[in-house]
């Protein structure tokens, strides 16, 4: 695994710069052929994202190789599963609540349980689909760079911005509905702009707007935000209005089957996550101001870019990004890492973060330094940029001796202060003269400069290079990519031990909703409610900021709903304080499960090793509890 981290290390860069910096006949084939650089993107994301599918996300159990999506995702497998085996689109047999919010992508599953194919191989097709879906939107993401008036450094600036980025890559190799969302959004923002340059809006177009709300129920947002950018953009307005109309004949249509199956208006995963929870306000704005931090050099690029470029188009997709911001703040957020939200608009804010860097060309550093040359004549100029350069010095000889541990002992006396003055004297006697030979050498740094910026368009690849390595990469750390995580692979053997150990009738209790219940088949009761219609309908029990980990009801779930089976997210055996402390903040549950009135009495003295990171218990209400010692479920070792 060292191996591996140290040799893309020290590859990749020497690739990207290959690529940023085109010599010869190849910048030449590279601004004629954008093929080719859907060919090197492909095998890029070929090398490095199918092995963190095929095996970041699968292990051996029992002789078998069985792969997994991330939790969330085996939820709606769950619910695909059901309707292939003919119970209906639900959780439980019998039990209508919309507990995922990803309609296509859950009928896209369904068609896999459809075909004959081993349940442990059913979430590598899923998988394998999200990177076909991820090669698809490369020539997409060429073809709108190119309507947008980009040249080749961006294209190539964009295309390694997203094959490296490491969101983008955990979302998508977990089998989450982020690429098709991704793939549409990117697909009909492009047949948006060019038709809007064209005049010549076509029904197709405003089909796939409407059909991304269907991937995702929140991407109705960005639906109605592409619908209004293609008002904007369009100047036959009526028939841009006549074919929104007819397109949101498909969200209306689901909707109205969301109200006759499942009696809400929502999904239940939205009154989970976004209603009666006053502090949502805040965890959305602390999860956006994430996003920003991690993108800070991009936004800035893409805002300076849109600004000066003067398009409308270009201001259009800024204030998709912006206005879609606003939204993911204003319900919470999400309950995890890596800006799963943000993912699917986060080509478009490469390609406008790299339009800004190109824009920025006509700005060359040799323009800049001779601008500064004019400045530099007058004394009182050369004496001020001394007098800065004396004090960077100062700090930078200050902090050296603070590290090296000189002149701790002294307070700040006489010396200290004669010291500082005779810097400053020698820092700008050495500024001035610098200031003086600059004047003399700029003529010929210029020339250096021209040529070198005409032959490599330096400062567009050295802003692309800072854009790129301020965000999140998955190099290095790409090893953690392809090595399966224990939490997942515990909760897929809990799902199997429970599967081959327990009768299919048993109810079984959980917090993790996904492989758990979808590896072993049997009744499920999600303690955090995504589907469960009165959990989600609770007003928040902790002061967890983690949308949708923040509401359960012990006493209901198991006291009413009595599960034969308890999966708690510790190990026995436990220390109190440990639990205690286990009580609070965002993973709350945990803690307060232990300290449960009816998990202790009916079901805390009842525990079975499942030999992984969790306690199975069974409760005393159950048949079970007798069978207990006669268990003799599959063995799960590798």
């Amino acid at each position: 695994m060292l191996g591996i981290q140290l040799l893309l290390t020290s590859v990749m860069p020497v690739a990207i710069c290959r690529l940023a910096l085109p010599r010869g006949s190849l910048i030449v084939s590279l601004a004629k052929k954008d093929s080719a650089l859907l060919v090197a993107s492909t095998l890029v994301i070929i090398a490095l994202w199918l092995p963190a599918v095929l095996i970041g996300h699968s292990t051996i159990i029992a002789g078998e190789r069985y792969w997994w999506l991330g939790d969330d995702a085996m939820i709606s497998m769950r619910y695909a599963r059901n309707l292939a085996d003919g119970f209906g689109l639900v959780w439980n047999a019998g039990q209508r609540v919309e507990g995922y919010s990803n309609f296509l992508w859950t009928i896209y599953m369904v068609l896999v349980h459809l075909f004959p194919i081993s349940v442990s191989k059913t979430s590598l097709v899923v998988l394998l689909t999200n990177i076909v879906l991820t090669i698809a939107t490369i020539p997409i993401m060429i073809r709108l760079i190119r309507t947008l008036g980009g040249g080749t450094l961006v294209i190539v600036a964009t295309l390694v911005a997203y094959a490296l980025n490491e969101d983008v890559v955990i979302w998508t190799t977990g089998g989450f509905e982020t690429s098709l969302l991704t793939f549409l959004l990117l697909l009909a923002t492009y047949r948006v702009v060019r038709e809007a340059q064209l005049n010549q809006p076509k029904l197709l177009t405003f089909i796939l707007i409407a059909m991304m709300s269907l991937v995702r129920a929140d991407a109705a947002v960005l639906s109605a935000l592409l619908y209004a950018v293609s008002q904007v953009l369009n100047r036959n307005r009526k028939l841009v209005l006549m074919y929104s109309a007819i397109s949101l004949i498909l969200p209306i249509a689901h909707e109205l089957f969301r109200i006759s199956y499942y009696g809400d208006i929502l999904p239940n995963t939205a009154y989970l996550k976004a209603f009666n929870w006053e502090g949502k306000y805040v965890a959305g704005l602390g999860y956006v101001l994430d996003f920003l931090k991690n993108y800070a050099l991009i936004i800035g690029f893409a805002v300076v870019g849109v600004i000066s470029s003067r398009q409308w188009s270009r201001y259009s997709l800024l204030g998709v990004f912006l206005l879609y911001a606003i939204y993911v703040g204003y319900v919470g957020g999400d309950a995890f890492s890596n800006s799963r939200f943000f993912v699917p608009v986060l080509p478009l804010l490469m390609i406008l973060a790299f339009l800004g860097v190109q824009s920025l060309q006509p700005f060359s550093l040799a323009g800049r330094l001779w601008s500064l040359t004019k400045v530099l004549k007058f004394p009182s100029t050369a004496t001020l940029l001394g007098l800065i350069i004396g004090g960077v010095v100062i700090v930078i000889l200050s902090l050296g001796a603070d590290l090296l541990g000189l002149g701790r002992q002294e307070g700040f006396g006489k010396k200290q202060l004669l010291g500082v003055i005779l810097g400053l004297a020698l820092a700008l006697t050495v500024g001035s003269i610098s200031c003086r030979l600059w004047l003399q050498h700029i003529r010929i740094w210029r020339e250096v400069l021209l040529k070198a910026e005409r032959q490599t368009k330096l400062p567009s690849v050295v802003f692309s290079v800072l854009c790129l390595v301020t965000t999140p990469l998955i190099i290095p750390g790409y090893t953690d990519l392809i090595t399966p995580q224990s939490a997942d692979i515990g909760n897929m053997r809990i799902g199997l031990f429970l599967k081959h150990g327990t009768p299919l009738t048993s109810r079984v209790a959980d917090f993790w909703a996904g492989s758990v219940f979808y590896f072993s088949e049997g009744y499920a009761i999600d303690l955090l409610g995504k589907s469960d219609r009165y959990v989600a309908y609770l007003p928040v029990t902790s002061d967890g900021t983690k949308p949708g980990h923040n509401k359960f009801d012990f006493d209901y779930s198991l006291g009413i709903l009595r599960p034969d089976f308890v999966v708690a997210n510790f190990k026995l055996p436990v220390q109190e304080d440990q639990m205690l402390q286990a009580a609070t903040g965002d993973w709350a549950f945990t803690g307060q499960l232990y300290f449960n009135p009816v998990f202790r009495e009916h079901c805390l003295s009842n525990p079975v090793s499942a030999d992984t990171w969790r306690t199975i218990f069974i409760c005393d209400w159950s048949a079970q509890v007798h069978n207990k010692i006669n268990w003799q479920p599959l063995s799960l070792s590798k």
